[in-house]
């Protein structure tokens, strides 16, 4: 009797830390990549030539993976929730960078205008039609 009770207490236990540490993991909340340091540096067309050029050697090197991309913006879209976009030129008239940034981004991206060019950090996800970077932050205009 006293075996079996120590098996159910050990058995209580260890759900109980289970459930501890599932919950842990099911509230805890993304890193916020401005707080990160960038894996890479380069520029927006060579983000998309390396796409371009083997997309699955590109995904093993970029996906998941914080970057700072350098690039001409070439359009800015902030619909009515906040939500504000950034297209940076990617030397491919078929494919750019589209940034996604933070809600709290979107006065910072309201003072960039198509033409300039700037560093933006975020991380990449990978290339749909463009290459896709979210959660960015403008790092700097220049």
């Amino acid at each position: 009797m006293k075996k079996l009770k120590k098996i159910l207490g050990v058995l209580v236990i260890m759900v109980l830390v289970a459930t501890g540490f599932g919950f842990y993991l099911y509230t805890k909340k993304p890193a916020d990549v401005r707080t990160l340091t960038s894996n890479y540096q380069l520029t927006a067309t060579t983000l998309v030539a390396a796409f371009n050029a083997d997309e699955k050697l590109a995904n093993v090197k970029y996906l998941d993976q914080v970057i700072d991309v350098k690039g001409i913006v070439t359009d800015i879209k902030i619909d009515s929730a906040k939500q504000a976009t950034i297209f940076l030129d990617g030397g491919d008239p078929l494919a750019a960078v589209t940034c996604s940034f933070y809600n709290e981004e979107a006065a910072a991206v309201k003072t960039i205008k198509p033409g300039e060019e700037v560093i933006i950090k975020g991380k990449c996800t990978g290339k749909l039609m463009d290459v896709v970077l979210n959660k960015c932050s403008i790092q700097k205009k220049l």
